[in-house]
């Protein structure tokens, strides 16, 4: 286990990646739920204010998730971009056959 953190043959990004989605979508979760608390107390003053706000914090809310998802799955990819040139390195020089 500690030859895994001390050896950069794996890198670990691709896990990373995976934890900071799942905090950015509790993220977007939060900020979404706080909006609509903001949107309903200003019901109290402007009926039309608040469900306009309401509203625009369930798209933003949809927008926010399709954004970040498309964010990770870039950094996702440059990792298996650097995963499959280490492998067509080691392929070429003699090291571990292509998958």
């Amino acid at each position: 286990m500690a030859n895994y953190f001390l050896n950069f043959d794996k890198l670990l990004g691709t896990q990373l990646i995976v934890i900071l989605y799942y905090l950015g979508l509790a993220g977007i979760a939060l900020g979404a739920i706080a909006s609509l608390f903001g949107a309903l107390a200003m019901m109290g003053a402007s009926f039309i204010g608040g469900l306009g706000m309401i509203v625009m914090t369930l798209i933003g809310a949809v927008i926010g998730v399709l954004v970040w998802r498309f964010i990770c799955e870039l950094y996702l990819i440059l990792f298996r971009i650097s995963d499959d040139v280490r492998e067509i390195k080691n392929a070429k020089v003699g090291g571990a056959p292509l998958a």
